[in-house]
């Protein structure tokens, strides 16, 4: 394995490890009482930022290994499965917010 796949395998353990601190921030910020509309609307836009960024990551270093090496078929499929699995984490961010929203006004 060369540097540069290494550097990308580390890269998508990062991804890994940072989702779930953000699913419990966004739990922690739905449930703070004290803080204005203002600040949870940035907030949570911060987060869905980081989701994100995160899933663009992760999709661009998929891209990178598969066209960088011969991985077997069924190896490119499950890492491409582990970064589209990210996308409903996004989308459940999005309508928590806008759950959240109608609930504070």
């Amino acid at each position: 394995m060369t540097l540069v796949q290494d550097i990308a395998l580390g890269l998508l353990q990062l991804v890994a490890l940072t989702i779930p601190p953000i699913a419990v921030l966004i739990k922690m910020l739905r449930r703070s009482e004290n803080l204005a509309w203002r600040t949870r609307k940035l907030s949570f836009g911060l987060a869905i930022g980081s989701v994100v960024s995160f899933i663009a990551t992760g999709a661009i270093v998929v891209l990178y290994l598969v066209s960088s090496t011969t991985l077997p078929l069924l190896l490119q499929v499950g890492l491409a499965l582990a970064v589209v699995g990210l996308l409903p984490f996004a989308l459940f961010t999005l309508v928590l917010y806008r759950e959240h929203k109608e609930s504070f006004r």
